[in-house]
This record gives structure tokens, sequence and C-alpha cells, in this order.
């Protein structure tokens, strides 16, 4: 089954045992789209289903592990515990390893660049020539000029 459709079983599941109307849901998503939703013909957006939850007094990360429990086939316990595990592991290896609000902007091309812009200006303060630098960094002469301090 679709991710799409075990996430609106899932949703209309919530909002029934709330005792909710799709109309009570009205103020954050209309009664017809949230119908489809429900019934797997439509996705949800991101901020939608923030808000929805509210409506429905859940956090969006419980319905989202009631779905990924749902497609796995386990019972939510059995999920939590193997989500759990994998998601020590992956703080373990670093995967969701914090960065300044800065550097998240920036992401890996601008970290990159961070990085060339460093190693040009390194190599130069040791004396060598633009082209040996584009050489050893494996970028265009261009590149190197980009980021090479004037005057020097």
């Amino acid at each position: 089954m679709s991710y799409e459709k075990v996430l609106g079983e899932v949703l209309r599941g919530i909002r029934l045992s709330a005792g909710l109307t799709h109309t009570a849901c009205s103020e954050v998503i209309n009664a017809s789209h949230l119908r489809q939703i429900e019934n797997g013909l439509a996705t949800v957006k991101i901020d939608t289903l923030v808000a929805l939850c509210g409506v429905l007094g859940v956090a969006p990360s419980h319905v989202l592990l009631l779905v990924e429990a749902r497609q796995a086939g386990f019972s939510v316990e059995e999920h939590q515990v193997v989500s759990s595990k994998k998601f020590r592991a992956l703080l373990a290896a670093g995967r969701f390893v914090s960065f300044a609000q800065e550097d998240a902007i920036r992401g890996i091309r601008g970290r990159k660049a961070d990085a060339t812009r460093d190693g040009v200006m390194s190599m130069q303060a040791e004396g060598l020539h633009k082209e040996e630098i584009a050489r050893r960094l494996g970028v265009t002469l261009r590149t190197v000029q980009r980021y090479w301090i004037k005057g020097e």
C-alpha cells in the first residue's frame, strides 16, 4: 500500500477517535481535500500536516511513526524499538550533526567553496603560483583567481 494511502488511513483513524468531523478540521484544511487525503487520493503539504495534527492534538512525528509501523508490518511498539536503534546508530555515525544556521544555509557547495578558498589562501601564503594551486586543488585557474588575495 502506498505511503499516502496509509497516511490517509492513519489521519482518518486519529480524526475519528478524536470525535472530529471533516468540517471541524476546516480551519486548517478544506473538508473535500481532507477526504481526498484520507482516501489516499491526494498528498498533504508538510505545513498543512503540522496544522492538522495541531487540530487533532497529536504530534506529526507520532503520525509518521504510525504510518511507518504499518508500512513495515510491525506493531507500533516493535517499530519504536527498531526505529530507536537505527536512530541511535545514525546519531553515533554523525549523520545528524548540528550545523550552525549559516552553515546549513550555505549547504555542501558553500562548504566546498569555503574549503577551496582556505586552500588557495594557504598555498598562496606558502608562495605557490596560481597554476600549481589549481592543479593541487583540482580546480580551474579562474577559481584560484577568484580567491587570490590581491597585492600578495
